[in-house]
């Protein structure tokens, strides 16, 4: 698992340190997010869960964690996403928010973090399999998406 983790510190570190010195930050991000798919997808309905109780994880700041973000890439914003593409008679198109995506998965990787330090190894792979498959994942494939729209316009 510690690639896992070392994967997690990587992406969490641009939701809590603003103005991360690094160079080609949006080819750092993408490594770090689709090595973290990867991760996911081996585990993917290969998870236990120790049927333990556990305190809850702290709220990690919304907020906090969106601003730092806009300090280490100022250019994710909105953009623009089919809301369902198969359907083709009539495509309705919705409104993303590549920050946002970015913070959501950041906090969803603080509580997997918080459980590796706080409850069990395999209550945090659990977590972390459970909320990529709930949550993070359309985020990360939206991202991604988004990364490499912003690629392609400059």
């Amino acid at each position: 698992m510690n690639t896992l983790l070392e994967i997690i510190d990587h992406i969490v570190a641009w939701g809590i340190t603003p103005k991360l010195n690094i160079e080609n930050k949006e080819l750092a991000l993408k490594k770090s997010l689709i090595s973290l798919y990867q991760e996911y997808l081996t585990l993917e309905g290969n998870v236990a869960d120790d049927h333990e109780e556990y305190p809850e994880a702290p709220d990690f700041n919304f907020e906090k964690i969106s601003n730092t973000i806009r300090s280490n890439f100022p250019e994710l914003g909105f953009y623009q996403n089919v809301s369902d593409p198969f359907d083709l008679e009539k495509p309705d198109n919705g409104l993303g928010d590549a920050n946002d995506d970015l913070s959501d998965i950041i906090k969803d990787l603080m509580e997997v973090q918080w459980r590796f330090e706080n409850t069990s190894e395999i209550d945090a792979i659990w977590y972390f399999e459970f909320i990529m498959r709930n949550h993070s994942e359309r985020h990360i494939v939206n991202l991604l998406k988004t990364l490499k729209d912003i690629e392609e316009r400059l």
